[in-house]
């Protein structure tokens, strides 16, 4: 097999497989059904991510693999070219899509239909790692969040639909200001392919300059929105809170990071382009203490979690914006690149186990509000749980996103902020993990035991716990205690991915440093301290002043105003 072929597989074999499961549902009866969703998620799924895996080789020598899809010619075709960032993309995506699957199993929505969505937007962020152009870009941003919409309305909880629709009116009007920034580029170069927009953009004087810069921005901002940066945030908390739980996990662990890969291609297109990243930095420092501060007010639990994803994107893009305003290609560049895109692979994780575990538990208790639930082990042993292995789960979840060892968020979390020290992006970035600590000792309150006993039915059915909903957590749980233990080897392997740069070991001596374990310490201490104010008498008064403090539907069109009209402004 080519490695053209290879390359191209989680594009077409997840598509195929999800054709073959609609076709399959449509024809035959139950038993194949579910069949046929076990071979759909194999053949579509897992086989791709193992076929790229062996191509891995290819690019560390040759740095990318490209072709033009049915033979034409590159100025007319469609380009894919596959490198590190592509390989890292499809393997991000299928280690989260693998266990909010196999949860949904039993938890829901666990239909053919679910199945071959999750496959078909994979395939879709696997061709956006891939697409050589802007108008491929578009169209497989616009198969993503179709496949999104449809998956956020699958939620049975009240405003589903409206969560949806919200972020399908905002994301579809947003992406028109992305055509037009392409017509522009286009207009100006007479291309859509990223290598040749930079050689034409390189050739233009005068009023084409500026043209050229507000045409990026209408591009840079649209795909922004998508990433949930603040002010460009507001339509993340309903979607991600009234979806299913898997979904929610997708939404977060995965959707969130996609634009970054392919906003890293846009940004090369021009020099100018390079110095957006810095604002948009500043934008990430703000977020992750702001979005951590909403969090902490919250009393739904998976509003509380959906504050966190604008949290910690916070982190991901204020090191993302760094690495792009200094230049991947240098050595600071790749150190900051590295970082971004290490914590962005560990909050998939430890996230999508949050919003898993919460989920589960919130369901059994039938209350997510976390100053009135107590007693969740013993709702979950009346579903048939006789192990606590959701909440041991949950706390791999909680002390991963913490920061504390030896788990993927310690590592993930002290590499940023190393990378970061001395700016005004750590001195945030500080103040965000204190409000972690304190928010997800306030979650986790819900484990404690009851005051008032459970009342019971008079006559209960025995229950047996879903063996698909404790292997998806024990898989997530694993995974932040691997990533956390192998740090220095999944740092290696990302640097290598997606830098030309001589990759830096970080041994153990380099994270368990005096600092950074005083560091550690100090934060836990300053979050247990804030939690207590928070708990307090005035803290309760101030925490309930920010959360009615939600915007509204037309607050979304504002906020993508405002992020335009700054970045227009900065640049001029």
């Amino acid at each position: 097999m080519s490695s053209e072929s290879l390359f191209l597989s989680p594009v077409y074999l997840p598509l195929l497989s999800a054709a073959g499961i609609l076709f399959i549902k449509s024809f035959f009866p139950t038993s194949i059904k579910r069949i046929a969703e076990y071979l759909g998620i194999l053949i579509g799924l897992v086989l791709p991510l193992l076929l790229v895996l062996r191509l891995y080789p290819i690019v560390q020598n040759q740095g990318y693999i490209e072709t033009t899809i049915g033979g034409y010619a590159q100025h007319i075709g469609i380009i894919y070219r596959f490198d590190g960032m592509s390989l890292l993309l499809i393997l991000l995506a299928a280690a989260i899509t693998l266990p909010a699957w196999i949860f949904s199993r039993n938890e829901g929505p666990g239909h053919s239909y679910f199945t071959a969505l999750l496959l078909i937007q994979n395939a879709s962020i696997a061709a956006i790692g891939m697409a050589a152009d802007l108008f491929n870009l578009f169209v497989c941003l616009e198969l993503m969040g179709v496949t999104a919409y449809v998956l956020i309305a699958t939620g049975k909880k009240a405003n589903a639909a409206y969560a949806s629709f919200s972020y399908l009116m905002l994301s579809s009007s947003a992406m028109v200001f992305f055509l037009l920034g392409t017509f522009g580029l286009y207009n100006l170069t007479g291309s859509l392919s990223y290598e040749a927009i930079a050689m034409g953009l390189e050739t233009l004087s005068g009023r084409n300059h500026y043209v050229a810069h507000f045409s990026l921005l209408l591009i840079i901002v649209p795909v922004l929105l998508r990433v949930a940066v603040m002010p460009l945030s507001l339509w993340l908390v309903d979607a991600h809170s009234k979806a299913p739980h898997a979904v929610s996990a997708l939404l977060s662990g995965v959707l969130l990071k996609v634009p970054l890969f392919a906003l890293i291609r846009i940004f090369s297109l021009s020099p100018f382009a390079s110095s957006l990243a810095l604002p948009i930095s500043y934008a990430g420092a703000v977020t992750a203490l702001v979005g951590v501060l909403l969090a902490l007010s919250q009393s739904d639990a998976k509003q509380l979690l959906a504050y966190h994803s604008i949290s910690q994107i916070g982190y991901i893009v204020s090191a993302w914006g760094l690495a792009l305003h200094a230049g991947i290609t240098t050595m600071t560049g790749s150190l900051l690149l590295s970082a971004s895109f290490f914590h962005a692979f560990s909050h998939a994780q430890f996230k999508a186990l949050l919003f898993l575990t919460i989920g589960k538990t919130t369901d059994a208790a039938g209350n997510r509000n976390v100053y009135t639930l107590r007693g969740a082990n013993q709702a979950l042993r009346n579903v048939g749980e006789r192990v606590p292995l959701t909440m041991l789960c949950f706390l791999v979840g909680a002390l991963s996103i913490s920061a504390l060892p030896p788990f993927n968020g310690f590592y993930s979390k002290t590499l940023v902020t190393y990378t970061l020290k001395g700016s005004l992006h750590y001195t945030f970035l500080t103040l965000a993990s204190v409000g972690t600590v304190a928010s997800f000792i306030k979650l986790s309150r819900i484990f404690l035991p009851s005051k008032q006993p459970m009342v019971l039915p008079a006559v209960q059915e025995k229950k047996r716990f879903p063996v698909s909903s404790h292997l998806a957590f024990i898989l997530l749980a694993l995974s932040c205690l691997a990533v956390g233990l192998f740090s220095e080897q999944m740092i290696l392997f990302i640097t290598r991915l997606i830098s030309s740069e001589e990759a830096q070991t970080y041994g153990s001596s380099f994270f368990f440093t005096q600092d950074n374990l005083i560091k550690t310490a100090l934060t836990v201490l300053s979050g247990i301290v804030l939690f207590a104010l928070a708990v307090s008498k005035p803290g309760k008064h101030v925490l309930h002043f920010l959360e009615k403090r939600r915007g509204g539907f037309t607050d979304l069109f504002l906020g993508f105003a405002t992020a335009l009209g700054a970045l227009a402004l900065f640049a001029w």
